[in-house]
């Protein structure tokens, strides 16, 4: 993707599509997607949760509940394609934050939140938070 394709896009929109090595896979977010959300972390993490209490653990943040999810969707949008799809060791292996998206754009964005912003007429630095 040109640098160009993603200024000016809406990086809060749902996102359809992940890039993994060079390679889109689309997405679909539906009941067997959470379905699936759930098994991973029961198979991989150890954890018996429900879509719930991932969705929470999305919410705080947390990478595993990221991957769950995006894998879930991915299997789900693939069969709709009609493609073949990655085993969880291929998906875990290929992924990476920047296969979402608009998340550079997103967490460029919000560091520049958080950085302290110079005071000119003092020179000195302040925080904006």
């Amino acid at each position: 993707m040109e640098k160009n394709d993603i200024m000016g896009r809406d990086i809060s929109r749902p996102i359809d599509h992940l890039e993994l090595d060079g390679e889109t896979f689309p997405l679909a977010f539906d009941m067997n997607a959470m379905r699936v959300a759930e098994d991973v972390y029961e198979l991989q993490y150890g954890r018996n949760l429900n879509f719930a209490d991932i969705v929470r653990h999305l919410a705080a943040g947390k990478i595993g509940a990221v991957m769950a999810v995006l894998y879930g969707a991915l299997l789900s949008g693939v069969k709709e394609a009609g493609g073949k799809p990655l085993t969880w060791s291929e998906y875990a292996e290929k992924f990476r934050l920047t296969s979402i998206p608009g998340i550079q754009e997103l967490l460029m964005r919000n560091i520049r939140a958080a950085l302290p912003k110079a005071d000119p007429a003092e020179g000195n630095e302040e925080n904006p938070q």
